[in-house]
């Protein structure tokens, strides 16, 4: 979880990037990526989310919600995510 927190100096993560980095560490999306692959893997992660669902990024950037539709959609697109990783 710490690795996954860190951030650039002068380019903070917004609170969507934050919200996805987290819930995939929470949902066990991270349990077999090696500990310095951490850092590409978010990095591939945010990339493809905003490519894929820039609405959903806005929408937990404008209103700052969780809820059980917006944890539907991160579910489903880190399993997409990941299944790019294999």
């Amino acid at each position: 979880m710490t690795e996954l927190m860190k951030q650039k100096q002068f380019a903070p993560m917004s609170v969507a990037d934050q919200a996805l980095v987290i819930f995939a560490a929470e949902q066990g999306f991270l349990e077999n990526v090696a500990l310095n692959q951490v850092a590409d893997f978010e990095a591939g992660l945010i990339a493809h989310a905003n490519q894929i669902a820039p609405e959903l990024l806005s929408t937990i950037n404008q209103s700052g919600d969780y809820n059980s539709d917006i944890e539907a959609k991160l579910r489903a697109l880190l399993e997409e995510f990941s299944a790019l990783q294999v």
